[in-house]
């Protein structure tokens, strides 16, 4: 029964790796992104491969240009369920679409804050963080503040 596994490439070759193996005529999952017309890797220096565990040899793989190693616990492999393939797969594009937004946003921008308390007020863009907000710096009672807000109250000035 094939699984999916996952591999540690040498930095900065995921994709050389991912076509080695696919040369090799193994399934490979390689979840990357077109941003600012250049293609990254949503995981950097990882891919996820599709293994025979019984009936596929496994050998080439690791003396793969590109390969670093695959990653274990232990002694183990480490596997992926298909079903975490399948959301990946899923939000892959919702991924990229996070990833082109995050670039819309530089630390120092100008941004406008357009709804709550503080709607009209002109910031200074500092940095996202993980839970689709943003912290900004706004001047009050004299002195820059850290604010953190949504990232849709937000926008460019």
């Amino acid at each position: 029964m094939k699984k999916w596994y996952l591999i540690q490439t040498k930095p900065q070759q995921e994709s050389i790796a991912a076509k080695n193996l696919s040369n090799q005529d193994f399934d490979i999952f390689h979840p990357k992104a077109i941003i600012n017309n250049k293609t990254v890797s949503l995981f950097p220096r990882y891919l996820f491969i599709q293994l025979d565990d019984k009936n596929q040899n496994w050998t080439p793989i690791r003396s793969t240009r590109g390969v670093a190693n695959f990653v274990r616990f232990g002694l183990n492999f480490a596997v992926v369920p298909n079903k975490i393939i399948r959301l990946i797969k899923i939000q892959q594009q919702q991924t990229i679409e996070k990833l082109i937004n995050i670039c819309s946003h530089q630390k120092g921008d100008d941004i406008e804050i357009q709804s709550g308390v503080f709607k009209g007020q002109t910031a200074i863009f500092q940095n996202y963080n993980s839970r689709d907000r943003v912290i900004v710096l706004l001047k009050l009672i004299g002195q820059q503040q850290e604010i953190e807000l949504l990232e849709k109250e937000v926008i460019a000035v």
